[in-house]
């Protein structure tokens, strides 16, 4: 990279610090070259601010939030596709002998391109935390199946929690198994990633440096391998919706595996490419595919320059990736945004501007066709 656009994305990572955008954040950009990978990796900020500043290190793990749709539960769903263990249109009422009438019919494909109906959110942990940790996720799947449907399934795509953690239950229910188990022993150790995504409540001999994302407002505990979303906190911290932590290198490295197994450069025993590239194409008219968003016609996080076709996905504490098949390159931002506040939106300026300086010379503007 050119000293002269290293020099722009130094001075926004700064300048961001500074004006409390986040106070830890790591970007990397990765592009196919001649036969493999070129690299671009930087680790801005501290870790943790209190009860004293802890420099981020390349090692140190972030809650990468909703980017656990993508990176685990759609991978996991995979695989179960492959073993015929479920299918894409494997609906509710199949699942669930007890599902209402209303959503018999909704299917796991809508499920995860989040056209099922179901609303964006809800804050089922003020209830969760009142019930025994044995009867919680008994109780959660009767309060999602219960959910009066803001929307006719299919007709229209709009981002849904809800969904994904239904996606976790369903996992579970099926194999016997957590996701993180699942993921632990079928999907990530395979790419030897074991040890750089993971569930922070399954680790048994290993103790990483978490990056702070805050305090829990019910518990009063620093989250700080803690997962930040409540809910999948009150559900153990693994969830289909969240609950994965991640080191910069990790994010990076299973993304540069899906855009080669796209490519047909290499393959995962646990699906196989075609399962994959079928599972990253548009669904309709959407800017979804089966569990990953693409880039919009007007504002997207993803800025101007990345194709189409590309895919990637953001995470409420201030994370992101994208991949892009056509220009062979993939970037990941990982912060802690949610560390001053909720409401704290800055990171909708700053994600765009850094993806147009780290994707400048990869060629012209993308065109959405709407």
């Amino acid at each position: 990279m050119e000293n002269k656009r290293f020099e722009k994305i130094e001075n926004l990572f700064i300048t961001s610090l500074n004006n409390r955008f986040f106070s830890a954040s790591a970007v990397a950009f990765s592009r196919w070259s001649n036969g493999g990978y070129d690299r671009f990796k930087k680790y801005y900020g501290f870790s943790q601010q209190e009860p004293f500043e802890k420099k981020l290190e390349k090692d140190d793990f972030f809650d990468l939030a909703s980017l656990s749709k993508a990176l685990v539960t759609v991978p996991v769903l995979l695989h179960l596709f492959e073993k015929n263990a479920i299918k894409p249109y494997t609906t509710l009422g199949e699942i669930f002998s007890r599902c209402p009438e209303d959503k018999k019919k909704i299917s796991i494909k809508e499920l995860m391109s989040h056209s099922a109906g179901f609303v964006s959110h809800r804050e089922y942990f003020n209830e969760l935390i009142k019930i025994s940790g044995k009867n919680r996720k008994e109780y959660l799947l009767q309060q999602i199946l219960n959910e009066q449907l803001r929307f006719q399934k299919g007709d229209i795509h709009c981002y849904s929690d809800l969904g994904f953690i239904l996606l976790g239950l369903i996992i579970e229910k099926i194999t016997g198994k957590e996701i993180d188990e699942l993921s632990g022993k079928i999907i990530y150790p395979p790419l030897k990633l074991q040890k750089d995504l993971i569930f922070p409540n399954s680790l048994e001999k290993h103790t990483p440096t978490y990056v702070d994302t805050g305090n829990c407002l019910w518990s009063k505990k620093r989250l700080s391998g803690l997962v930040h979303d409540d809910n999948c906190r009150a559900m153990g911290g693994v969830a289909g919706h969240a609950g994965l932590f991640g080191t910069l290198s990790g994010v990076m490295s299973f993304c540069e595996h899906l855009l080669d197994q796209w490519r047909d450069r290499e393959q995962h025993p646990a699906y196989s490419n075609k399962l994959l590239r079928k599972t990253l194409k548009r669904v309709g008219k959407s800017t979804w595919t089966m569990g990953f968003s693409m880039v919009s016609s007007q504002n997207s996080s993803a800025g101007k320059y990345f194709s189409e076709k590309s895919v990637g996905h953001l995470g409420f504490t201030g994370t992101s990736f994208w991949i892009d098949p056509e220009k062979d390159c993939i970037a990941v931002l990982l912060t802690n945004r949610v560390c001053y506040g909720l409401d704290n939106r800055k990171i909708k300026e700053f994600r765009p501007e850094l993806h147009n300086l780290l994707m400048e010379d990869r060629g012209k503007v993308h065109q959405v066709e709407n």
